[in-house]
């Protein structure tokens, strides 16, 4: 007979399974309509079963009126329940029209006015005459309108409920849940209150996984609940403070809710309530604490899930466009200061530059004013006067100090005035050499600020390109892994999820830290893999200021090992290389080498300074050629002496194992691939020679097992051949 049934429905298509669900549901539906139908409110209206029904999805509605209508014949008084039963008919006949005609029959607003103008009509009707049981009516009115709009609420939110609850629909959720235990507030068992006492742990189970805010709106909507079901106002009172406590001690642990629900009971005491009545609450409150150990894990772990705050994604899009549109303006603003500085020096330099004819014109004034001759020698013999003239220069540039020694003798024969012309060729000529060397100067400082700006705007550049295609936030995958971690006890809240220019995924969570979770990280890592559909390292997981920091990065393919050997050459020992390796965060490692020029402390310098800012341009952002260019400017002009120092950097990529060679003066490279010896050779000049100056490149792909070489001049020597040998 089984088999024959589940042959049938699955000929139709449906899984026996998903009938049993499908029921499960119905039954479930009828039940909470029937407790939502005893709930009292004052001892003598009842206004949430009617309104249960007015908010249940059509689906659910048949067995959701039939669980509405037993209540109100079981528990309502004899002949109390008359009205509330064709209140019921009424509701349901309007809500099926409803779905019939329209598609908005299940928007909250509307169940509320369904459930609220039922209620009203018909309390008005039974209360005619009566005027304080028609004012009990409208009051009873607006808890149904009230009660329906959030029960609706709930309905429409419930499949969003296990990746967290927003804060409307939190608030939403509790209330609803209040207004289903106010149905089991009758039930005293030896003057213990059942209602109050879940009450209490549904409180201490919100607080423990929604936090200070969750609780405390749990602890108020169950103190309200207590309110209007004819309860002590202190003991409302006194659940609002359990929820208030209770959330801001979740963080310690289950132990410190438990002791801060009890203290908050003892506290009750004192603020209005008999000594029975606080024995009572005690009691309560200890049923209710043990409850809540006792709740399984599996319930436990669905809790997580719904009173967990919603997981923040982050998504950076926005602000990345509005950070690379800055920079792109700030290094076009730049570029434009660098080329209207060599604009502007130009047109000044062909104004203000030193003239070599002012030198001329200015010995004729000093020497030759007044002589009879003047004429004679500035405008007859210019020729020759000019001659004589750089004759004395000449001698002046050498170090002799009385020019006139130099002058041919033919202008010293016919000169009258031979010592005071000399003087004056000293006196112009130094000057006009000083104007030009600082003239010189200025132009190199000139050259070299707008280099800087040259620089500066490439690397801005190079850091917008860089923000631009660099990170992608993947919200779809985060979300996936956010309700996945709650599978194992982890409720995000917040979940980035990262991938880079070159496809690989960083992931970053950020959960709330509870005292007494231990973390597994290999759980972690493998829902993590399990959602990404990629392998990770092991994640790091770190806990600070309350919260707890889990890092996973994409698994590489390549693991590369380092082997470093120094040599010093001079008697001081102090070698003039300088090395850095590092990786960059993106799956690539850096090998850097440089050879500062000559040998010893000098020597370590230069290559310490270009090692160490080619680092750190590097870890920064910065590409090669821009990092190069601003390392050649500081090398150029750190001293007056001149200063040099190679550049040489290998770039393996871990993932796919392309590696880049960059070299600037550097000795060769040997790169063993698949057992063959190739040498990498560099034609280009060391930072610090002249303004210009680039890498050689090179490229190649590498596999487990291969070896790269990288070495100064001092090795190379003899040649690159045994040293291929050795590696083949």
């Amino acid at each position: 007979m089984k088999e024959a049934i589940r042959d049938r429905l699955k000929i139709r298509g449906i899984g026996l399974k998903e009938i049993l669900k499908e029921v499960a549901k119905q039954i479930v539906a009828g039940f909470l309509s029937f407790l939502m139908s005893s709930g009292t409110v004052f001892g003598s209206i009842f206004p949430f079963g009617i309104a249960f029904v007015a908010a249940t999805p059509p689906d659910y509605l048949a067995l959701s009126a039939f669980g509405c209508l037993l209540g109100y014949i079981f528990v309502l008084p004899s002949g109390a329940g008359f009205r509330y039963i064709a209140a019921l008919f009424a509701i349901v006949a309007i809500k099926s029209l409803l779905c019939a005609i329209t598609k908005y029959a299940s928007r909250p607003v509307i169940s509320g006015i369904v459930a609220g103008l039922v209620s009203c009509a018909t309390g008005l009707v039974s209360t005619v005459g009566d005027t304080k049981g028609s004012i009990l009516s409208v009051a009873e009115a607006v808890l149904a309108f009230a009660g329906a709009y959030f029960i609706s609420r709930v309905f429409n939110s419930f499949t969003s409920f296990l990746t967290g609850v927003k804060g409307e629909e939190l608030a939403c959720l509790l209330i609803s849940v209040n207004m289903l235990l106010i149905g089991t507030m009758t039930f005293t068992p030896g003057n213990i209150s059942v209602g109050r006492l879940l009450s209490i742990s549904f409180i201490l189970l919100v607080s423990r996984y929604g936090g200070s805010s969750a609780g405390a709106v749990s602890g108020i909507a169950s103190g309200f609940a207590v309110a209007i079901s004819g309860g002590n106002p202190s003991v409302s009172l006194t659940l609002t403070l359990v929820g208030l406590t209770s959330g801001i001690f979740s963080s310690l642990g289950k132990y410190a809710q438990i002791l801060a629900a009890l203290l908050s009971c003892i506290l009750g005491g004192g603020l209005g309530l008999t000594l029975t009545d606080t024995v009572e609450l005690l009691i309560e409150c200890l049923f209710a604490c043990a409850l809540f150990l006792l709740i399984p894990k599996s319930v436990a772990m669905t809790a997580g899930k719904i009173f967990s705050p919603p997981t923040k994604t982050v998504t950076a899009n926005g602000m990345k466009k509005a950070v690379t549109m800055r920079l792109n303006f700030a290094a076009g603003a730049l570029n434009d200061v660098s080329q209207t500085v060599d604009t502007v020096a130009k047109e000044l330099s062909r104004i203000n530059s030193p003239d070599f004819d002012g030198v001329l014109k200015g010995i004729e004034n000093d020497a030759c004013s007044g002589c009879s001759l003047c004429v004679h020698c500035w405008e007859t013999k210019k020729a020759d006067t000019v001659s004589a003239v750089l004759e004395m220069i000449k001698t002046v540039r050498e170090g002799d100090s009385a020019a006139e020694q130099g002058a041919p003798d033919e202008f010293r024969a016919r000169c009258l005035r031979p010592v005071k012309v000399g003087q004056a060729v000293l006196t112009h000529y130094t000057d006009y050499a000083s104007r030009m060397a600082a003239e010189s100067r200025i132009s190199d400082v000139r050259s070299v600020v707008s280099e800087q700006f040259n620089g500066i705007s490439n690397m801005l550049y190079d850091l917008s390109a860089e923000l631009e295609c660099d990170e992608a936030f993947d919200d779809q995958t985060a979300a996936k892994i956010s309700a996945s971690l709650k599978n194992i006890e982890i409720s995000p809240l917040e979940c980035g999820c990262r991938v880079d220019k070159y496809g690989r995924m960083t992931v970053e969570i950020v959960a709330q830290g509870l005292r007494g979770t231990k973390y597994n990280r290999m759980k972690i890592l493998r829902q993590i893999e399990l959602c990404c559909d990629r392998d990770f390292e092991p994640p790091t997981v770190t806990e600070h200021a309350g919260k707890v920091y889990i890092t996973l990065t994409e698994k590489a393919e390549i693991q590369l090992d380092t082997g470093i050997y120094q040599l010093a050459c001079s008697p001081s020992g102090i070698s003039g290389d300088a090395y850095s390796t590092f990786t960059d965060g993106k799956g690539r490692a850096f090998m850097i080498l440089s050879d500062g020029m000559g040998c010893g402390g000098r020597a370590a310098v230069d290559g310490a300074m270009v090692s160490g800012l080619m680092t750190r341009l590097l870890k920064s952002g910065f590409g090669y050629d821009c990092s190069l260019s601003i390392v050649n400017t500081a090398m150029l002009f750190k001293s007056t002496d001149e200063s040099l120092s190679t550049v040489d950097i290998a770039c393996v990529d871990l993932y796919s194992g392309r590696t880049d060679i960059l070299k600037a003066g550097a000795a060769p490279t040997i790169v063993r691939r698949s057992g063959k010896c190739g040498v990498a050779q560099s034609t280009s000049l060391p930072a610090g020679i002249l303004r210009e100056v680039g890498f050689d490149k090179a490229t190649v792909k590498l596999k487990p097992g291969d070896i790269i070489v990288m070495m100064s001049d001092g090795v190379s020597t003899e040649g690159t051949d045994w040293i291929c040998e050795e590696l083949s």
